[in-house]
């Protein structure tokens, strides 16, 4: 979910930079990239290696990314 969300912000970011050409939104795009990649990464790994950590680490990992995805949901909430 994080995922789409960022790829969504991407998009309304890279629109606001065609539009405005302020400097604040090609921030904000390669802060979005940057989390993207970030969160593919990890959602590329934690399958690949599930086998390699604990089950009882899940919840962990769950919790870290909802607050993740509340942030984002903030932050994409913010930016309409």
């Amino acid at each position: 979910m994080n995922v789409v969300l960022l790829v969504s912000l991407l998009y309304l970011y890279a629109r606001m930079a065609a539009r405005t050409r302020a400097g604040y939104t090609y921030g904000l795009m390669i802060f979005s990239g940057l989390l993207l990649a970030q969160n593919s990464v990890m959602v590329y790994l934690c399958a690949l290696l599930t086998n390699l950590y604990d089950w009882q680490l899940s919840p962990y990992f769950a919790a870290i990314a909802l607050l993740e995805f509340v942030g984002l949901l903030a932050l994409f909430k913010v930016t309409i």
